[in-house]
């Protein structure tokens, strides 16, 4: 099925690569509150407040504002015909997540939601009977309501264990069946997001401080899971995920320079050594020490961060990032304002994010695409961990439109794909060891940061819209059969 126009390109990657496609637990399943499922901060997030505006207003009531995970892409009921679809593209693996609240309604249950077990079993020894391997993400945003209003969810070190009892439960129960693990998705986006965190404090330098401990509290769960699979699962791989966009000075100016660096240190490299090298570099502490967010960390804890090291490193990249120097007298509250804005972040006498004025805009998202930073990427984060890689994440989320002939001639996204897979072929090449693709995503789903389905990343199309009407019929894209081929031919044939 060689397709006219693709590019050959000699084969790099091994026999045994994992090819695949990525979702998420909340934002694909639905059933939002069903078979005992309790609800998660992800569910009852609201939708209608800008976080960039109104932090502290990101919980919404529960009942009718809980209108993006209801039903999701029905992955749920769907979900053999689903992994029928991911047997016909060919896939080798696929990352999902598992939704804590199928498993412990309220995090913190005496007993199992058996019914929740028995939906991951059927989904997992299905894909397992076709060869597909799973790749399972423990925490994808999804904290459980109810221990977060029990104790305040991950500022408390209650949560530690509660999740270290939640993974365990995991671990034990799909021995041998899932041998790839992924503990919790982009906790380096996860903490400047309060929906995510439910942090409804109203001053924004303690809400700061709180965002940092919560921080911290994951960093030790993280390490305490791992270590625990390493217990139960010897035979298993895990590790965290992190969110990496490569961050480019604005010119050479030095204060420019340094202002990059610094924007990579604060928001990205610390992370890979408090997970790969089990310590807080010194950068990281001077900096919550000078601004008062410093927080104590016992013995114990320093014990659990050094035990508890990943096998292998995950990471999402979808594009790169701009900076400069940014002014000591930028006040709290626009700090605050842009602080989920990737184009607009800032951080005072350090470094503020701007738009690259050396890549232009993609006129159908307004994102800076560039597959560049991909590379730059692989080569960021390999030098600094030294383990192998997973690129977990990596697509093109855009409005896409079934034409009258009711398909979906989505080129735009095979172009994206097709350049990115090139930089990640080259960074093989570099030396970097690779051990699967997983793009996001599979099928059509909703957004975890706007809750629209009208921002389109899927292989396949879900037929469902934002005012809730849809069949939720699958079609394949275009961009699914060019996939196939790219995995049937290991890469070799883009």
């Amino acid at each position: 099925m060689k397709q006219q126009g693709a590019i050959i390109m000699n084969q790099e990657f091994p026999e045994n690569f994992l090819w695949g496609c990525a979702t998420s637990a909340f934002q694909v399943e639905g059933a939002y509150n069903e078979d005992g499922k309790g609800l998660s901060l992800a569910d009852v997030r609201s939708m209608s407040v800008d976080p960039t505006e109104e932090p502290t207003k990101a919980l919404a009531n529960v009942g009718d504002e809980i209108a993006d995970s209801k039903i999701a892409s029905d992955h749920y009921h769907r979900w053999e015909e689903d992994v029928e679809l991911m047997k016909e593209l060919g896939l080798k693996s696929y990352r999902f997540s598992i939704a804590w609240t199928r498993i412990y309604p309220n995090g913190d249950d005496e007993q199992i939601n058996e019914k929740g077990l028995a939906f991951y079993d059927k989904l997992i020894d299905r894909l397992n009977k076709y060869g597909i391997e799973p790749v399972v993400t423990i925490y994808h945003f999804d904290f459980p309501c109810g221990i977060q209003k029990k104790y305040g969810g991950w500022r408390n070190k209650q949560s530690i264990e509660d999740f270290n009892r939640y993974a365990c439960t995991l671990f034990e129960h799909f021995k041998g069946r899932v041998r790839y693990w992924l503990v919790n998705n982009e906790q380096n986006a996860m903490i400047r997001r309060d929906s995510y965190l439910g942090i409804e404090e109203k001053d924004i330098l303690k809400r700061e401080r709180l965002r940092h401990l919560c921080n911290h509290n994951m960093y030790v769960a993280c390490a305490k899971a791992i270590a625990s699979c390493h217990q139960i699962d010897p035979e298993a791989k895990i590790a965290p995920v992190m969110a990496y966009s490569p961050t480019y000075p604005k010119d050479s100016k030095p204060e420019n320079i340094l202002a990059a660096k610094k924007s990579e240190d604060l928001y990205r490299n610390y992370m890979i050594d408090v997970h790969c090298r089990g310590e807080y570099p010194a950068y990281y502490l001077r900096w919550l020490r000078d601004n008062g967010w410093d927080f104590p960390i016992s013995d114990e804890e320093h014990e659990i961060l050094k035990a508890g090291k990943p096998d292998f490193y995950a990471f999402n990249y979808y594009r790169s990032s701009c900076a400069e120097y940014c002014p000591e007298d930028v006040s709290p509250e626009l700090v605050e304002r842009y602080r989920v804005d990737a184009k607009r972040r800032m951080l005072p006498g350090i470094c503020r994010h701007i738009d690259n004025p050396n890549i232009e805009p993609f006129p159908m998202n307004q994102w800076r695409l560039d597959p560049i930073g991909l590379r730059v990427a692989f080569r960021n984060i390999y030098e600094r961990c030294h383990l192998p890689l997973m690129l977990c994440e990596n697509g093109l989320g855009v409005p896409d439109i079934l034409t009258n002939d009711f398909k979906i001639h989505d080129d735009y996204r095979i172009d994206y794909l097709k350049s990115h897979i090139i930089a990640m072929k080259e960074a093989v090449k570099d030396g970097v060891d690779l051990l699967g693709y997983t793009p996001w995503g599979c099928i059509d789903l909703v957004s975890a940061s706007t809750g629209e389905m009208a921002k389109r990343y899927g292989l396949i199309y879900v037929d469902k819209y934002d005012d809730g009407t849809g069949t939720l019929e699958r079609k394949r894209k275009q961009s699914s059969y060019w996939y196939e081929n790219v995995i049937y031919s290991n890469g070799e044939t883009l």
